[in-house]
């Protein structure tokens, strides 16, 4: 993880957690094809196709932590917001599953990876001394 003070830290977990207002998506980076990560003991990112990003040219990119998203599935957008920046969200990635629902798996995925991200803001709170 990049290196963010305890103040600035409180910003974009306070930030995340109310959501954007309508001016942070506006030219924020689209990442589509997307798909949050991680593994026992890491933070979470997400990684997919990203468009319009100020500083990468790769189209590929796995983000900073990521620390709140909302997603609507039946339109297919959303939002993330990572340490560093807003992003908007695009289709979400086909994830190959053993299941006889893809979208249920996907749905549940996701929902896993918004208790994970909980915890993981509690714990960042915690760590640093700030309150909610």
């Amino acid at each position: 993880m990049r290196h963010i003070d305890g103040e600035d830290l409180l910003a974009a977990l306070d930030e995340a957690e109310a959501g954007p207002e309508p001016d942070d998506l506006q030219g924020a980076p689209m990442i589509d094809n997307w798909f949050l990560i991680w593994r026992d003991g890491d933070v979470v990112r997400a990684d997919g196709d990203v468009h319009g990003h100020p500083t990468i040219e790769d189209p590929w990119v796995t983000t900073s932590p990521v620390l709140a998203y909302d997603y609507d599935f039946e339109r297919e957008v959303g939002w993330l917001r990572s340490i560093s920046r807003w992003y908007r969200l695009g289709r979400v990635r086909e994830v190959p599953v053993n299941s006889n629902s893809p979208n249920k798996a996907r749905r549940d995925a996701l929902s896993a990876a918004s208790r994970h991200l909980a915890r993981q803001r509690s714990d960042w709170r915690g760590q640093y001394g700030l309150s909610s």
